[in-house]
Parts: structure tokens; sequence; C-alpha cells
């Protein structure tokens, strides 16, 4: 059953804000994800248990574009948000589905194009160069921020968006390289966004410093540590934050007032 608080925030009406009141919001996880989605209730509930109070979810394929327009969903709409996008190295997505995605701008379902980028891992580069620029054009024309994968591809994707769209915005997902790419990469209007895998101390130091970060689970994906779940739950987005926290030794009131002042204003 969900909490009070939790009814409260489902009963606002539609012109409420575009997310809810204060509070932690997961940037990047998958509600679509079967392992999430069949205890959905209960997997927003405990997270909402734990102070979190938004979703940002990523749908990645024909399948889980439906979602984002199904009851289910809809149900908490009040406080979940969509991006939509053709991953470069994700079986379902598919090339033939960018007309969808397209119309869901049209239709104002999204707040964002993603999570798309370049990965490393697989050899088709042309291919994932061609439909990210293809994305990219779509994210610009919508004026629509973007949720970056990158994998062992960030010196190609610099020189992209260098030549191409320098002005573009949104985050770098899950981000965990050295502090020279970190250094390229705030040449641009781009964010960090933290999971499971936390960067080393002198990366994490310099982006809390530039304070433009995000916090996400990337559930079900991106499992803690020593976690002895068989996936990753929406309430371990608290975990992510107690351990930059820790490392940081910073105070985790100024990392959640100033991650909700940077969602605020990239996605309003």
């Amino acid at each position: 059953m969900l909490n009070s608080d939790f009814k409260k925030i489902l009963q606002r009406p539609e012109s409420s804000a575009r997310f809810p009141s204060f509070g932690w919001i997961d940037t990047h996880c998958h509600l679509s994800d079967e392992r999430i989605s069949k205890n959905l209730e209960t997997e927003i509930n405990e997270a909402n248990q734990s102070g979190i109070t938004g979703f940002i979810s990523l749908a990645l394929c024909r399948e889980e574009f439906e979602c984002i327009k199904h009851t289910k969903f809809q149900k908490f709409n009040k406080f979940i948000r969509w991006c939509a996008g053709i991953h470069p190295n994700y079986e379902k997505s598919s090339e033939t589905d960018f007309d969808l995605i397209e119309n869901l701008c049209i239709e104002k379902k999204l707040i964002g194009i993603g999570e798309i980028g370049l990965d490393g891992r697989v050899t088709n580069s042309e291919w994932q160069q061609k439909i990210l620029l293809k994305q990219l054009e779509l994210a610009t024309n919508y004026d629509l921020p973007v949720i970056f994968h990158t994998v062992k591809k960030y010196y190609d994707l610099y020189k992209i968006l260098k030549n191409n769209f320098p002005k573009i915005r949104g985050i770098l997902h899950g981000f965990n390289s050295s502090l020279e790419i970190s250094e390229i990469f705030s040449r641009f209007d781009l964010g960090f966004s933290f999971k499971a895998s936390i960067p080393k101390t002198e990366v994490l130091q310099y982006i809390l410093k530039r304070g433009y970060y995000f916090f996400e689970t990337d559930a079900p994906y991106a499992i803690p540590p020593d976690s002895p779940d068989e996936f990753n739950h929406l309430k371990n987005l608290m975990w992510v934050i107690n351990s930059i926290a820790e490392k940081a030794n910073t105070d985790v009131s100024i990392l959640k007032e100033r991650q909700y002042g940077n969602i605020r204003n990239l996605f309003g």
C-alpha cells in the first residue's frame, strides 16, 4: 500500500510543477523493465519512504515506449518523467523506432532524448554515429536535453559534439571516467550523473566543485557492491548518495539542494 505522503503526491492537480516537491530525484532508471515494473508500486513506495520523490525513466524500444501511455504507469505520472531514445548497444533498440520517438516529442510526453550515445564494446561504430547524430538533431529541434550513454568512446563523442552540437545540454549518465575527460566535457552544458560505480576521489571532487551533478540508480542495472539482490532497486539511490557524501566528505543536504536545482534548471 502507498503511504499517506505518497498518496498526496498522486492527488496533486495536473498543473503542478514538472517534478514533485523538493526531494531526491532518481535521474536515470528503467521502470519499464519487467524486474521493476512487475512490482512497480512496491518499488516506488519503498523509494518514497527513503525520501525519493521523483524518477526519470528511460525507454529504449517500442515496447518500452508503450509503457509511457500505459495506465499502470500513468497511475504514478505525478512524479515519473520519461526520456526515450535508440541505445547504441541494446538489442531491443531499433532505428525503425525513430518516428515513434518523434511522435512522443510532438505529444510532449518526453522531457529528454536518451539514453543515446556511443559504445566501444560493439563494432557497429558507423551506425552508432549515424543514429546518434539523427537523435541529437531531434533533441535540438524539440529543445530537449540529452542523456548520454558512453563507453570507451568519450573522445569520439567529444569530437561529434564540438563539431556539430556545441550547445547541446544534458547529462553524461553513470559517469566514471578520468579527470581529463571530466574537464573536457565541462566545456559543454553537460552535467555528470553518478551511480553505484563511483569515480575516483579527484574526479568526484572536481565535479562536485563544478556543481553540475546528478544521482541515479540505473535500476534494475548497476547493483551496489556487496548487495545480495539479483537486481538493483529504486531505494538504492540513497546508497549512491550516502556513499558519495562519505567519499567526498560532503554534507548530504548540500548534495540534495544542488541536484534538485540542477534538475529544475535542466528539465524545468
